[in-house]
């Protein structure tokens, strides 16, 4: 067994447990002794609960690594775990990458470095739609990849977008990619896996649930270049993510709107903390023009 399928085999049960997983890899890098662990030695070593290493060494004896990747290779799920070369270069620079990434489509999207994010409010504005068609044209004219979240609104108008201008996306979900979240984005979870990519950090069996969505936020905030924040409510998920973008020293850029308009005062307070105003994709890619400078 490769230290690839030991990475696998232990996140599929302990994906849950960010911090465990760590330490675990930290003391044990190559996982070479991960079936040697008893359940007091999980407990005390790696400070896990007794009733949660007792059921990790259980999951690990009686679940064999060979089924679970062969059930993988039928529903067409590769793994992508972080030793590999074409593990996002932006993601692993983050301080909690993820170890595994389970994914569907061109996987090889992810080797390119011109991605960037796109998302906003679930409510938007009929300005929203507007507005990313105008920016998304020639950011696929520049042959960048529009990442995203599959949530409803901003993020649904960015991947429909791209695809309606024949570029390509990538999106991010918060839960196993067995489930179909939101259920009015049925199209897209159909059409992205043909030409694009679907990618999450949970094993496929994962059913939605809230407390997955900030930390899928942190990918799409990590995986990217910058990140472009159609519209945003002061209080909301976008600027959680726009938050997780600052922190990774990513770009963030802003379209202002209206000053009485909720949608937007997210925005224009990003804008005030130092976020880049944008008007147009011409100010999004003189950015990067500069980066290539220096």
């Amino acid at each position: 067994m490769s230290k690839e399928q030991r990475l696998i085999h232990l996140h599929t049960f302990l994906f849950d447990d960010y911090h465990a997983m760590k330490r675990i890899l930290q003391f044990d890098p190559q996982l070479k002794n991960l079936y040697q662990y008893t359940p007091s030695y999980l407990s005390t070593t790696f400070r896990m609960s007794k009733r949660a290493s007792e059921k990790l060494y259980q999951q690990l004896h009686s679940n064999s690594i060979y089924d679970i990747l062969e059930n993988l290779s039928k529903k067409n799920i590769k793994m992508i775990t972080i030793n590999s070369d074409i593990y996002p270069i932006y993601l692993k620079e983050i301080h909690d990458p993820p170890f595994v990434l389970y994914c569907i489509g061109n996987h090889n999207l992810l080797k390119t470095k011109k991605l960037i994010s796109i998302i906003g409010s679930r409510k938007p504005s009929n300005l929203a739609k507007i507005n990313c068609d105008s920016i998304i044209k020639e950011l696929i004219s520049d042959q960048w990849v529009i990442v995203s979240g599959l949530a409803l609104g901003c993020d649904a108008i960015a991947h429909r977008s791209t695809i309606h201008h024949d570029g390509k996306t990538i999106g991010v979900i918060g839960s196993g990619l067995d489930f179909t979240y939101p259920k009015e984005n049925l199209d897209l979870y159909q059409e992205i896996p043909k030409n694009h990519l679907l990618i999450s950090e949970y094993p496929h069996y994962i059913k939605p649930e809230k407390r997955y969505f900030p930390r899928r936020n942190r990918i799409i905030a990590g995986l990217s270049k910058g990140l472009i924040i159609l519209e945003a409510n002061e209080r909301s998920g976008t600027m959680i993510t726009a938050n997780f973008a600052l922190d990774y020293g990513r770009e963030v850029f802003a379209i202002p709107g209206p000053i009485i308009m909720e949608e937007y005062k997210g925005n224009h307070r990003l804008i005030q903390e130092g976020a880049k105003l944008i008007t147009s994709s011409k100010d999004i890619l003189e950015e990067f023009i500069e980066f290539t400078k220096k």
